[in-house]
């Protein structure tokens, strides 16, 4: 596209960038005289009209922002089947270009770009549009240190059509906030939960998720908690770690309410950060205010004597009604606080109630482990000493938490399980069999069924199915048959050979079937594994024999040792010391016709034939 001109006025002149969607073009405006960057979509998403009217809506929204955190669009355009956004050109890095090349920055860097993330996305949420994919490529870094954050239109454009793991999303997935993988709407603390990952990646030089699969580092969003920073990178503060773990709590409400909070706490976490800074060519940054305007100095007024007088005979008199009041204890009886856990509130009322102690009821939380309407927890805690007429704040259990069973009937089981852990459950069993209506590896039913309700975090069961029900053959008898030819026999029949054991047998010769394990004649269907037993032959009888010999004198004493050997092979089966001159009858059973072989220390002596 070199070369080419769109709308009379953009002369592009160079490919700088690529992305999953697009293709970023150096061009010439001519009407201006200036230099400008140009986006342009490519084809696949451009053949997509639904996405491209989206794209031109959100890059028009994004086209009123006006900020020196942000990359200016200037324009929205087509030529015949090019679509185009016009931005401002900086000449500088992308973040994820400096992290690859410098990471882990320092803490009084990271925290400076982080800060001016901070300033463009407010703006942006000021303005009702939520980035939705902030990332280390959609940052770019001027070569004066300015942070501008880029993409607002095609992220939005991007969001509305469905989330899926694809090519285009490897990137994002790291930075992907958990109500993002969860498919649920979106809002400006989705964005915050997002610069807390890039600056996690900043201060550490990894993202806070990684894994092969790109679904796995979704899941981990949604249920893993990121090692804290400072225990990666020991130059990152407590207090930064802080920041950064607070704008990736799980769930928004959790996280800073507005990026214009967040950038307040890194700016207060860092005392060496000054309102005033220079950029690396000496040009003065003034950086936004903390509070919309300075507090006044509070003056002190002095009390005069007669004053002081008035006010001490007040006090006195408080004092001296709290005193009648608490029955001329001013400090009042101190008691024991019992322990409220696993009570109900009127249980625990009437305990306190004994002890001049009052309740309060302070919330009520999920619990797995105390029933519905019992108390959790309570402050202070048991066997604390307090005053008579404390209050005793307690929660309340509002039982297990439920959540919506999906339907995952007719999903394969690896979907089925992202869409369970995604409703907060977890796979339980899975058994298979065959349907006639779904695929192989489709599931067929669940339970608990869809549509009800479940405790979090409890189990559902699922039927798989192994696809269609295969035909059934009738069981071919295959006792009498050689094993060659019963593997042949049950391969004609669709069948597959299982295992095989073996027994001896008077009856049939060797590696004949002796049994089978399904009946002959019985249907059965084809693919089904048949086990056989097939013979050894006949066993041989076992026979004894007596050897008697009688041990030489030429030495004290010999080691006898006797080996038979026969149809069964060759072993030991005596082995003893005896004085010389002594006369030795051992009994050898043997199988068949063999020999016993007697060796003294070693040495072949006598060899005897058995029959």
């Amino acid at each position: 596209m070199r070369d080419m001109v769109l709308g009379d006025r953009y002369e592009l002149l160079e490919e700088i960038g690529e992305g999953g969607m697009a293709t970023v073009y150096k061009a010439h405006c001519k009407s201006l005289d200036r230099i400008v960057a140009i986006k342009i979509l490519k084809e696949e998403y451009s053949r997509d009209q639904v996405f491209v009217q989206s794209f031109k809506t959100e890059a028009l929204a994004a086209a009123r922002l006006s900020h020196p955190n942000i990359v200016n669009i200037f324009d929205v355009g087509q030529e015949n089947d090019i679509h185009y956004i016009v931005m401002e050109y900086i000449e500088g890095r992308t973040l994820q270009e400096i992290i690859s090349a410098e990471a882990p920055l320092s803490p009084e860097r990271a925290t400076e770009f982080a800060i001016m993330i901070c300033e463009g996305i407010h703006h942006a949420h000021e303005n009702g549009i939520i980035h939705r994919d902030i990332k280390p490529h959609n940052i770019l870094v001027t070569k004066r240190g300015i942070v501008k954050v880029a993409d607002f239109g095609i992220a939005q454009a991007i969001s509305k059509k469905t989330l899926t793991f694809a090519r285009d999303l490897v990137g994002t997935v790291h930075y992907i906030s958990p109500e993002q993988a969860k498919g649920e709407p979106v809002t400006p603390a989705t964005d915050i939960y997002s610069l807390g990952c890039v600056l996690y990646e900043m201060l550490t030089g990894k993202p806070p998720f990684d894994a092969e699969s790109t679904i796995t580092v979704a899941l981990k969003h949604i249920h893993d908690e990121p090692v804290p920073p400072e225990q990666i990178n020991p130059a990152v503060s407590e207090a930064l770690s802080g920041v950064i773990l607070k704008a990736m709590e799980k769930l928004p409400l959790h996280r800073f309410t507005t990026a214009e909070e967040m950038r307040d706490a890194l700016i207060s976490q860092d005392a060496s950060l000054n309102r005033v800074r220079k950029d690396r060519n000496g040009t003065t940054i003034i950086m936004s205010p903390i509070q919309s305007g300075p507090k006044a100095p509070s003056k002190r007024r002095k009390i005069k004597p007669a004053g002081i007088a008035l006010l001490a005979v007040a006090i006195l008199g408080l004092l001296s009604g709290v005193w009648l009041a608490m029955g001329g204890s001013i400090f009042g009886k101190e008691v024991q606080v019992p322990n409220l856990q696993g009570m109900d509130i009127k249980e625990a009322t009437d305990k306190l109630n004994e002890l001049d102690l009052k309740i309060a009821v302070a919330g009520r939380n999920f619990s797995d482990e105390v029933e519905k309407d019992l108390i959790i927890s309570q402050e202070p805690a048991a066997d604390q000493t307090v005053k008579t007429g404390r209050e005793i704040a307690v929660v309340l259990s509002k039982g297990p938490e439920m959540v919506a069973v999906p339907n995952v009937v007719g999903l394969t089981q690896s979907d089925a399980e992202i869409q369970l852990r995604n409703a907060s459950l977890v796979l339980g069993s899975v058994a298979q069999n065959y349907d006639d209506r779904y695929a192989q590896g489709m599931v067929v039913s669940q339970s608990p069924s869809p549509g009800g309700e479940a405790a979090k975090g409890s189990k559902v069961n699922l039927l798989v199915s192994k696809g269609k029900t295969p035909p059934k053959v009738p069981m071919p008898s295959l006792v009498g048959l050689s094993l060659e030819r019963a593997k042949d026999k049950l391969a004609e029949n669709g069948l597959v050979l299982g295992q095989v054991t073996r027994q001896d047998s008077s009856t049939y010769k060797e590696d004949v079937v002796v049994n089978q394990d399904t009946t002959a004649g019985v249907l059965i269907e084809q693919g089904s594994t048949v086990n056989l037993v097939v013979s050894n032959g006949a066993k041989e009888s076992t026979k004894t024999k007596t050897l008697q010999f009688t041990l030489p004198t030429g030495q004290k004493s010999y080691q006898v040792v006797i080996n038979v050997t026969d149809s069964q092979g060759t072993r030991q089966v005596y082995k003893q010391t005896h004085n010389a001159g002594t006369n030795v009858s051992v009994g050898v059973s043997y199988s068949g016709n063999g020999t016993a072989e007697v060796r003294l220390d070693s040495e072949r002596y006598k060899v005897f034939t058995l029959q």
